[in-house]
């Protein structure tokens, strides 16, 4: 990969499946594209399926789409949909309210959100459904989000499942402090080289 240079990449402690590393197969099985206003009832459909708690009201999703395409991603398989991947891509105000504990991810304000075609200050992994094949999908978005304008924009991410705090982990996120509980960050790698990367 072109993104760090020799020297970086023998400093760097890699997690077992680091996020910015990963390929999609040769082969690939799902494909991933961004989701439309058309997708939202079976993307919440599915993802109220197979995640628990409350999650995002159809006309936020919609919103989300609106404001900035990027932020929701499908999995498909011979046109179906079996996987998501959603996330808010977010301004300084929008950090400093997750910072603080006082972001609303069930309906957050678009205003302190980025639109799409402009550089986000951090993204906030929202939601990701991807059980069994679908997760594949997830070595897709590694490769999405290494374009340009997302390179250098860390992640921010809130699981509360078992197996999501495990997925964190196994992809190079780390819990950091803040007065939003459970929060995990992951630090891009062309981001290690800096002590300031760890401010956004």
């Amino acid at each position: 990969m072109g993104m760090c240079n020799g020297k970086l990449m023998e400093n760097i402690q890699y997690s077992r499946h680091e996020f910015d590393l990963l390929e999609p197969p040769k082969v690939a099985r799902i494909q991933l594209r961004n989701a439309t206003v058309e997708d939202i009832d079976t993307a919440r459909e599915f993802a109220q399926r197979e995640l628990p708690g409350n999650i995002a009201a159809g006309e936020v999703l919609e919103k989300a789409i609106l404001h900035n395409p990027d932020s929701v991603l499908a999995f498909s398989r011979d046109d179906k949909i079996v996987g998501v991947w959603a996330m808010l891509m977010l301004g300084p105000v929008a950090l400093e309210q997750l910072l603080l504990g006082e972001f609303n991810a069930i309906d957050p304000d678009f205003r302190f959100l980025t639109p799409g075609g402009e550089r986000p200050v951090a993204i906030y992994k929202w939601a990701v459904v991807a059980p069994g094949m679908a997760a594949e999908g997830i070595r897709h978005v590694s490769r999405f989000l290494r374009q340009p304008l997302y390179l250098r924009t860390n992640f921010f991410s809130r699981p509360n499942t078992d197996v999501g705090i495990k997925l964190n982990h196994s992809l190079g996120f780390r819990p950091i402090e803040s007065q939003t509980p459970g929060l995990f960050r992951y630090t891009r790698l062309v981001n290690r080289a800096s002590p300031m990367s760890q401010a956004a």
